[in-house]
């Protein structure tokens, strides 16, 4: 699933709860009213039940899928069938609640639902399946992954689980379900894509249970020897075609799903793509792959093509631009950018065959671009490829597709792949097109952080040619406005501090202490935690505020106080999404008595015991007790860090309670446990927490890989190889408590990893999001640190450069700046990934000495190179 998809269907600006949207489009509601039955919206969902009767804890849920065309009649036989029985049952309750669940880019594990019914016994539930296959015979509707099919019924699906919202809290702050097994005992309701029962639970509806699936995949004639990508719509697979020996690429279309706004489903738009690829490869033979078969399969279609070898753009260029490697030089740089040129021609060529043969690709993104091992470029995945002169496909790429600004604007039927091909072009310089679309005048302050690796200057004018600035306002104070690079050269400092104000002025612009869903925009995150938390909530932001110097308007206040006491009971104990985080900003508000209330209540919570993490465990606890220590000096909140310290010794197996899969870093990792013990020595003095800290680092040292440019970095966890320079997870991360270590406790295996780290980190500044967790924010945070804890010019020098890169991603708003959050879908405010992190970055520079003294001018950037 596309992470905060659905979140940022609610609204054009920010992430909401997508029951929020203004219109979902037509309702759903039965033609007869269940008698005896009471309706309440439940989030996407109408539920109806019996106030008398209630609701089972458990058993054979029912769930009913549906084709869109038919579904008020499936709806309608749902309703009597469930009213007639006595059972509860629930339903989506509008169109784009419909769509949204059935999209290509929607969960998969809740694919296909359309009602749900919730017999309270086996009887019931076995007479109500047999109702319902009779009355839906002929029916058709998508396969419900989560579930088995009952007998030959192509709409009526049952699995095992609970009914009603019996959860559990996990540490980062999300909820699982659960469900008592076969022996008692309460097990985790496993929702995947499979059907699972419980322990201990056998199926009674099914007359022979099918035997396991051994030896190789095989999909008529071909052979399944990898999976490239499996999506709510279906896979795609690398196969052998058993006949030929040769290599093929499948594409899989699940029927009745894989829905886009438009209406289409996944086998409409493979058979649309079968068709167009056959029509081109008989005008224009290798624009496309070369189509080999369509056939369905059970009720699935299949696409078979040549199988194109390489790799898509977007790993190519993680993999071959230097701009982003310790070791560039001039002459990489020159041939990289030389690649491009005949990358971009070679686009150029496959695009003037594919428009003379009436086509146009539709969806230009680095994607659905494939680089060959030769240097070679060939177009695939043409689902969204229309006629010249059909309307465009629904199908597109955030970034990559032209506004509807620009769209109203003009009537060239080549317009998206002309801008496509244009933010192609961009992607090779940075990773930058959303911003770009939002705040165009920026893209000055990205050539100039490009400055070093020279951008030639028609690799630029084909990267900006849809991105022209507006007139630089005459107002040259106005808020907002980005300075000229020659500004920024000549006088970062007030640049900066310029842009901390206006970032403040921002965050308190989209301040709404009335609106329920939250008091400052959030990532989607916070509406699968909580709105209340230090990475995702109102504390972070009020935290960055007051920070940063800015009074924070009491009503703000008293909305966090309000919150988390409200939540006091359901929030986790961590740092980052819990108590622990929440507890020193209240405290710094005057709220001390909530604050010393929300920590105590972290030290008891059985997660704390059972997780000791940084972000959501012990080390987090022990850390909002120092805070507090801090802020009122009272030696009773350094005991109870220091038991919070202790806790983690008497840890029989601490790496079990660190994160999942081994996980790695600051938030996660050993790393921010070490992090912890170090400032507990700080404030004790007691030297044997630094010692077990640095053996935790030397722990996460193990787990840290070369690159092949001699920089050093970690992945997020043992089943990831990804490089991740990024600060919540990530080489900035361990690198900053390094750093804290080197300082004050020279180790010579530390001292020896910490520039390579740094190598890697001040070289990926060019990062697709401003945020303080996985963007430049944090790298910044981290490079000021690093900066001043070592002295070294060439480290101040990389502070400050990080710290202007920010203004880059600054787009103007009514007062001040906003950022995109995580993903560049939308505008976020909070800490992890929006303004918020973007002001403690900047005013920790700011209030450091690395600013202090005149810093010297960079040259201008060239006006062609």
């Amino acid at each position: 699933m596309l992470e905060g998809f659905g979140e940022a269907l609610a609204d054009r600006e920010y992430f909401l709860p997508l029951t929020s949207v203004a219109d979902p489009g037509p309702r759903f509601a039965p033609g007869t009213v269940p008698v005896g039955l009471r309706s309440a919206d439940q989030g996407i969902w109408t539920f109806w039940g019996n106030p008398r009767t209630g609701l089972a804890e458990q058993g054979w849920k029912i769930h009913v899928s549906a084709r869109l065309e038919r579904a008020q009649h499936v709806l309608d036989t749902v309703a009597g069938i469930c009213s007639d029985e006595g059972v509860p049952f629930k339903h989506l309750r509008a169109r784009l609640f419909f769509l949204f669940l059935h999209h290509k880019h929607a969960a998969r594990a809740q694919s296909g639902k359309f009602c749900a019914a919730y017999p309270p016994d086996e009887a019931t539930a076995r007479r109500l399946l047999e109702r319902l296959r009779d009355a839906l015979d002929g029916e058709e509707g998508p396969y419900v992954l989560t579930d088995r099919r009952f007998r030959d019924s192509r709409t009526v699906h049952y699995r095992y689980g609970a009914f009603g919202p019996r959860t559990r809290l996990r540490a980062d702050g999300t909820r699982e379900g659960l469900v008592t097994d076969g022996s008692g005992r309460e097990v985790v309701d496993v929702r995947v894509p499979a059907f699972l029962m419980p322990p201990g639970i056998t199926d009674p509806f099914v007359e022979q249970e099918e035997p396991p699936h051994t030896g190789p995949i095989l999909i008529r004639d071909y052979e399944v020897t990898r999976a490239v990508r499996l999506s709510n719509a279906g896979g795609t697979y690398q196969a052998l075609d058993r006949r030929t020996g040769r290599t093929v690429f499948l594409k899989e279309a699940r029927a009745h799903n894989g829905l886009v706004f438009d209406g289409t489903d996944a086998q409409q738009r493979l058979r649309h793509e079968y068709d167009v690829l056959r029509e081109l490869h008989a005008a224009a033979p290798g624009v496309g792959p070369e189509p080999l078969d369509h056939f369905t399969e059970w009720e699935h279609d299949f696409l078979v093509t040549e199988f194109v070898e390489g790799q898509p753009l977007v790993g190519w260029l993680s993999r071959s631009t230097p701009l982003a490697r310790a070791d560039r030089t001039d002459g990489s740089v020159a041939g990289y950018y030389a690649q491009c040129r005949n990358l971009l021609a070679q686009l150029d060529a496959a695009l003037g065959r594919l428009h003379a043969a009436g086509y146009q690709f539709g969806d230009l993104s680095p994607g659905n671009i494939m680089v060959s091992p030769s240097g070679g470029l060939r177009l695939v995945d043409f689902e969204a490829a229309t006629a010249l002169s059909a309307a465009p496909s629904g199908v597109s790429t955030p970034g990559f597709t032209p506004p509807p600004g620009l769209v109203r604007a003009g009537t060239d039927p080549l317009l998206r792949d002309r801008y496509g091909t244009a933010a192609v072009a961009l992607a090779f310089l940075a990773p930058f097109n959303e911003t770009a679309e939002h705040a165009p005048g920026n893209l000055e302050l990205l050539r100039r952080d490009l400055v070093d690796v020279a951008v030639p200057q028609d690799l630029w004018q084909r990267a900006t040619a849809f991105h022209r600035a507006p007139e630089r306002a005459q107002d040259q104070d106005g808020p907002g406005r980005p300075p000229s690079p020659a500004e920024l050269d000549a006088d970062p400092r007030g640049c900066l501090t310029r842009l901390a104000d206006d970032v403040a002025a921002g965050l308190l612009e989209v301040a709404d202490a009335d609106r329920p869903e939250w008091a400052f925009p959030p990532s989607a995150e916070a509406f699968g935690t909580n709105n209340v938390c230090l990475a995702y909530g109102t504390a972070g932001v009020v935290h960055a505020l007051r920070y940063a110097g800015a009074e924070v308007p009491e009503e703000i206040g008293e909305r966090l106080r309000r919150d988390a006491l409200a939540l006091r009971g359901a929030l986790p104990p961590g740092l980052l999404v819990g108590s622990a985080g929440i507890a020193p900003v209240l405290a710094g508000l005057g709220r001390l008595d909530e604050a010393v209330d929300l920590l105590r209540d972290a030290d008891r919570h059985p997660l704390t015991a059972a997780c000791g993490t940084l972000a959501g465990g012990r080390a987090g606890v022990g850390m909002g007790w120092l805070a507090l220590h801090r802020l009122t000096g009272d030696d009773g909140h350094l005991v109870r860090a220091t038991a919070a310290a202790q806790g983690l010794l008497r840890t029989p197996d601490l790496p079990a309670t660190l994160g999942e899969h081994d996980a790695r870093g600051l938030l996660h990792g050993r790393s921010g446990v070490a992090l912890f013990l170090h400032h507990l020595t700080r404030a004790t003095g007691d030297a044997r927490y630094l010692e077990v800290g640095r053996l935790l680092l030397h722990q996460e040292l193990d787990r840290t890989f070369a690159l092949d440019d001699g920089a050093l970095s970690i992945s997020d966890d043992a089943r990831l190889t990804r490089a991740m320079p990024y600060l919540a997870t990530g080489a900035a991360g361990v690198a900053a408590v390094l750093t804290r270590y080197a300082a004050t406790a020279p180790d010579e295996r530390c001292a020896a990893a910490l520039p390579k780290l740094v190598a890697g980190i001040r070289v990926s500044c060019a990062t697709k999001e401003a945020g303080m967790y996985q963007g430049l924010a944090g790298l910044s945070w981290f490079l000021t640190r690093h900066a001043e804890l070592t002295g070294t010019e060439a480290a101040r020098t990389d502070a400050v450069r990080a710290a202007t890169g920010l203004l880059k991603y600054a787009v103007p708003g009514r007062r001040g700046v906003r950022f995109l959050g995580a993903g560049s879908m939308r505008f976020t405010a909070d800490l992890s990934s929006g303004g918020a992190g973007v002001l403690v970055a900047l005013r920790r520079l700011l209030v450091g000495p690395l600013l202090a003294e005149p810093h010297h001018a960079r040259p201008p950037v060239p006006a062609a190179a």
